[in-house]
């Protein structure tokens, strides 16, 4: 006979029942037990993720801002280098007109220097001769004097005009 034998049958039922019960629960808690740290270093695991994904969502946001003011300077830059280029440009043409005016100036200029040393046309100084007095209520000034009575430049005039 064996220790089997000595226990009832209905209660053998419940013993095997009981047995298989309580090897369900130690191999549920062992494997809780060996799953658990890993659970919860997954869980850890999804927290820095979700830390990490929040901190490059606010890296991304501030690059996108850099990026566009950066955009904005270079736009910037490129109005200011179109209007350093426009001004080269005025600063150009106000220089050539200046050397232009330099030019027919300094040509203008011997013209008249060559016209000066000429001697006075004749004609020209009898126009405005005065009679000989220290009297300003006598003196009259001659009937041929009229204003702009000067002629135009042109060809020299020869000595006896």
């Amino acid at each position: 006979m064996s220790l089997l034998d000595l226990i009832p049958a209905p209660l053998r039922l419940w013993l095997v029942v009981g047995l298989l019960a309580a090897l369900v629960a130690v191999s549920a808690y062992a494997t809780w037990w060996a799953v658990s740290p890993r659970i919860e270093l997954q869980s850890d695991r999804a927290d820095r993720a979700e830390q990490d994904l929040a901190a490059e969502r606010e890296l991304t946001a501030l690059q996108a801002r850099v990026l566009e003011a950066q955009q904005a300077s270079f736009a910037q830059l490129d109005g200011v280098e179109q209007r350093m280029q426009q001004l080269g440009q005025s600063i150009q043409r106000n220089a050539s007109v200046q050397s232009r005016a330099l030019e027919e100036l300094k040509r203008n200029d011997q013209t008249i220097a060559d016209y000066l040393a000429q001697p006075v046309p004749a004609g020209l100084g009898l126009l405005y001769a005065r009679p000989e007095t220290s009297d300003p209520a006598a003196y009259v000034a001659p009937p041929n004097l009229q204003p702009g009575a000067l002629s135009t430049t042109g060809p020299p005039a020869t000595a006896d005009k």
